[in-house]
């Protein structure tokens, strides 16, 4: 299965045998099974989109794979990747931006790797001096419109677990990040934060999953 956040909905890409366990289609959730035909794509982006009530939207194929891939045929894709960091006392890194809490993250350069496009991004927008990779955590899709083309982009972000050697942090203000801050983190805490991203929701989650 793959997750699409988009604005505040999300979409999901799924084998048809997982039907079974899916919600009813009503007001908010929208089921679908995909045909083969990438103009249908369309119509259902069309139709999160423009429908306010319409939360979820669930596209299902036999060929998750092929879905997948006649799906992000449809973007621009703009790849980005970032980091959930720790400190020594076991806090996380918040960045609060544009109204939502975040986590540390940007597009990546050309020829960087997504490690280094990921430390790169952290010491950047954070002020933090040095953080260290332990691992892997999982990597998020969203979608957004461009602001000259107003075009649909499709950014996957791939998200590392960090160290901090430090704790002294500063916002970056170009990138319109306002506030930078440590906060302990549990699954109550999660639930607590607001407003926040579902993609950001599930890169917490995949942490707690890991220290568990």
């Amino acid at each position: 299965m793959y997750k699409i956040c988009y604005n505040d909905k999300v979409i999901k890409l799924a084998h048809v045998d997982l039907d079974a366990h899916l919600p009813q289609t009503d007001k908010t959730h929208l089921i679908v099974h995909y045909p083969g035909k990438v103009k249908f794509i369309l119509q259902y982006l069309d139709n999160i989109e423009k429908n306010k009530d319409l939360k979820y939207l669930y596209i299902l194929s036999s060929d998750v794979k092929q879905l997948k891939k006649d799906f992000f045929s449809r973007f621009k894709i703009v790849k980005a990747a970032g980091g959930l960091v720790i400190n020594k006392h076991g806090k996380v890194l918040f960045i609060f931006r544009r109204g939502h809490w975040d986590l540390p993250k940007g597009k990546m350069e050309d020829g960087e790797t997504k490690k280094v496009s990921a430390q790169r991004e952290v010491i950047e927008e954070t002020g933090l001096s040095q953080v260290s990779i332990t691992q892997k955590l999982i990597s998020t899709y969203h979608i957004y419109r461009g602001q000259s083309s107003n075009k649909r982009i499709l950014k996957p972000t791939y998200w590392y677990l960090m160290h901090a050697k430090g704790s002294k942090v500063r916002p970056q203000v170009e990138e319109d990040i306002e506030l930078v801050e440590w906060k302990q983190l549990t699954a109550e805490t999660i639930a607590d934060l607001s407003p926040i991203y579902h993609n950001i929701k599930d890169v917490l989650s995949s942490y707690i999953n890991l220290i568990k």
